[in-house]
């Protein structure tokens, strides 16, 4: 006789009610302690970022004996501090050049209006670094008041 055995098939069973209460604690957590912006944002004013230039609060009592002045106007004309002559780039480089064969380790000084815009201080900046002068220096006012 033939008997049938009845198999027994292991069901598996996944009990994730810890689970779903972890969840449900993170989502609280996350509720409680987020904060909403209610402000609109102008499309035209986010990649607006203000920020304060530096000033400085102190100043050297006395200047390298070897220097030279560059100015950078607002219309962006260079000018060397001894001569009253208008200078191109070019025209700028060479005369540096002259003064660089008569004194090597020459510093340089740029001063530039505070309405000069950036990329003609940079480009100044470049016009020196392409020369090798490494003694370059940025001068700024001193705060009113200190």
């Amino acid at each position: 006789m033939k008997l049938k055995r009845k198999k027994l098939r292991y069901q598996p069973n996944l009990d994730i009610t810890s689970l779903i209460d972890v969840v449900f604690l993170l989502l609280v957590f996350l509720l409680v302690t987020m904060t909403f912006d209610k402000t609109p944002k102008d499309p035209t004013k986010e990649a607006i970022i203000d920020i304060e230039l530096a000033t400085a609060s102190s100043l050297s009592q006395e200047p390298p004996s070897e220097t030279l002045s560059l100015l950078v106007t607002e219309a962006g004309k260079l000018y060397l501090e001894g001569d009253a002559v208008l200078y191109t780039a070019e025209s700028l480089k060479m005369r540096l050049a002259e003064e660089l064969v008569s004194k090597p380790n020459i510093a340089v000084n740029v001063r530039a209006d505070h309405r000069a815009t950036h990329g003609e201080v940079v480009a100044a900046l470049d016009l020196l670094k392409s020369l090798n002068i490494e003694r370059v220096n940025l001068v700024i006012e001193l705060k009113k008041g200190e």
